[in-house]
């Protein structure tokens, strides 16, 4: 009896054993698949950091657009006195003394074809006082529409001494034109001209030392190529340009 108790302690020593020793196991188990599964999520989100900045890096720019490239003036002659020259690139300024090139109103492959007439006068010569009372019969709304672009340019420094003054008197003069002829009196520009700009103005001229007043050309803006030069101004000439300006606007 006394050996089968001891037996009977035996086993259930043995059992205890074998089942704590089996339960540690499976708990030792349970945390190495508990440590892997945190540390498969803990590595998830840098990996999805690392495929973001990837992504990122592989995300191109768009093109800033391109600023439009200012068209080159074409090439100019020697001179700018006869039919078939292609007219100097001047400056002139207007009378709010605002500087002008007159490759603002060069128009390659316009749809819409331009004349331009630029015009060199003086305040006080005889032709040109009859120019002036001209132009304003000559700048017909028809003309207009069909492409006629009228470039008055004052030289002779009406403000004397003083150039610094030259705007505000040719102001005064485009006053007196838009309020007593407000239609036929709009040109482009009332403009004028420069010390620095006296020596390209003379390739404008027929003779190196200076030309008649007024002096004007008829220009394609197309090309900027002179379609009619003149020098001078009758006081008859009035239907004998209007008749050449038609015929000019209807080659175009």
């Amino acid at each position: 009896m006394k050996k089968f108790l001891v037996s009977v302690a035996v086993i259930c020593a043995m059992f205890v054993f074998v089942s704590c020793g089996g339960s540690s196991s499976e708990t030792k188990d349970d945390e190495k698949t508990d440590k892997d599964e945190v540390s498969d999520s803990e590595e998830a989100p840098d990996s999805e950091t690392e495929d973001s900045e990837v992504t990122d890096e592989a995300v191109e720019e768009p093109d800033e657009p391109e600023e439009p490239k200012e068209l080159a003036y074409p090439e100019v002659t020697a001179t700018s006195n006869k039919n078939g020259d292609i007219a100097q690139n001047i400056t002139i300024y207007d009378d709010l003394d605002v500087e002008h090139k007159l490759a603002e109103w060069y128009k390659p492959n316009n749809p819409s074809s331009e004349l331009i007439w630029l015009i060199f006068t003086t305040y006080d010569c005889g032709p040109c006082h009859i120019l002036k009372e001209d132009l304003l019969v000559l700048n017909k709304a028809e003309y207009r529409e069909k492409g006629l672009k009228i470039i008055v340019v004052f030289n002779g420094l009406l403000a004397g001494p003083q150039p610094e003054l030259e705007p505000e008197k040719l102001a005064e003069i485009k006053d007196i034109y838009l309020s007593e002829y407000p239609d036929t009196g709009r040109f482009e520009i009332y403009g004028y001209l420069k010390q620095e700009e006296q020596k390209v103005l003379r390739k404008f001229f027929s003779s190196p030392m200076g030309g008649a007043y007024p002096t004007w050309m008829f220009i394609n803006a197309d090309n900027m190529e002179i379609l009619e030069y003149g020098e001078g101004w009758a006081e008859d000439a009035t239907d004998e340009v209007s008749d050449l300006i038609e015929m000019l606007l209807e080659e175009f």
